[in-house]
């Protein structure tokens, strides 16, 4: 009998070639939209950009843990990449980028990175660091209150967010009830400047489950295998009345925090560069080719489509309109 080591993980974890290649050309749409907006940024058209740039893996490997339409997501700034697996498409994200009146993640009124979709469950948080975990224990709580059974909801962040109260409020209640959620942090190493040893007081962020009574999991966040193997256990613990987990995936951005940042005065640049070698995308790729999934050739013809699809994005995204006047106070009150 073959060991299990020897199992190629695509074929041990049951995805499909199907999933695998739209997962990467999922990747690969994320990282030219993400190009994309850094050029419109530069021009004016685009306001605001944050960057998922080196956290694909980790965000693809978590989408693919989450039953789309069923579960919920409750997602933070960074994550395109995820809401992109989940079904929204590059001129979605540029509409909301651009503010225009056909995002549909505001009508173009909020800013970059909060991303929302009724259709996919995707939750929009606040602008406020960290106080979206709360948003994730209430609507679990709800969960739990009126006898829904089978749904999960996943909250996502940056280990930047762990040093603020809402998040201890959000894990601690979560933990108490022993809620059907999962926490997935992000840790790219910087809370914008300060490095992670200046942030979080444990060697892990995963560490700290233990003090919030739930299951504690670091992997390699540029292995989208490991992240989907951990993110699939997890919720499924959580569906089944198993309680919480704190998911930790190790990972980097490869560019500033936002385009408002500039990296350059806290991280040196061999630093980047020695990770921008470990690039997620590069790395799923060459492991598609090995195992005959998918050919260079191929690819390269994907990123053909993809660019193309993000050039006719860009123009229809500059030529939809704005929103109106009138539309200013929608979904302000209720």
């Amino acid at each position: 009998m073959e060991e299990a080591h020897d199992v190629p993980p695509h074929i041990r974890l049951g995805l499909s070639r199907q999933r695998l290649i739209a997962g990467l050309r999922t990747m690969i749409a994320s990282r030219e939209t993400d190009d994309r907006l850094w050029l419109l940024n530069r021009q004016g058209r685009a306001h605001f950009v944050v960057t998922p740039a080196g956290h694909e893996a980790t965000q693809l490997g978590c989408a693919w843990a989450i039953r789309v339409g069923h579960d919920y997501v409750v997602p933070y700034y960074r994550d395109m990449t995820l809401v992109m697996a989940l079904g929204q498409s590059v001129l979605d994200i540029l509409l909301h980028a651009m503010a225009r009146r056909d995002d549909p993640s505001s009508g173009g009124r909020q800013m970059f990175g909060h991303f929302s979709s009724r259709r996919l469950r995707i939750v929009s948080g606040s602008s406020s660091v960290g106080s979206h975990l709360v948003h994730v224990a209430g609507i679990a709580l709800a969960f739990r209150v009126k006898g829904e059974q089978d749904i999960a909801v996943m909250g996502l962040f940056g280990e930047g967010a762990t040093a603020e109260g809402a998040w201890h409020e959000g894990l601690t209640v979560a933990g108490i009830y022993q809620l059907p959620a999962v926490f997935v942090c992000e840790n790219n190493q910087y809370a914008i400047s300060v490095p992670v040893n200046k942030e979080v007081p444990a060697p892990t962020v995963a560490a700290k489950a233990a003090g919030y009574g739930m299951h504690g999991v670091v992997v390699d966040g540029n292995d989208v295998f490991a992240v989907y193997e951990a993110a699939h256990q997890a919720m499924e613990r959580a569906r089944n009345g198993g309680g919480p987990t704190l998911l930790e995936c190790k990972t980097y951005r490869f560019r500033p925090h936002t385009s408002a940042d500039d990296d350059r005065r806290y991280r040196k640049p061999e630093e980047v560069e020695a990770w921008r070698a470990r690039d997620p995308i590069k790395r799923f790729e060459h492991y598609l080719v090995e195992h005959g999934i998918i050919t260079h050739d191929e690819v390269e013809a994907m990123r053909r489509e993809v660019r193309a699809e993000v050039d006719a994005a860009t123009d229809a995204a500059l030529a939809a309109p704005w929103p109106p006047v009138e539309s200013i106070a929608d979904h302000v009150y209720g």
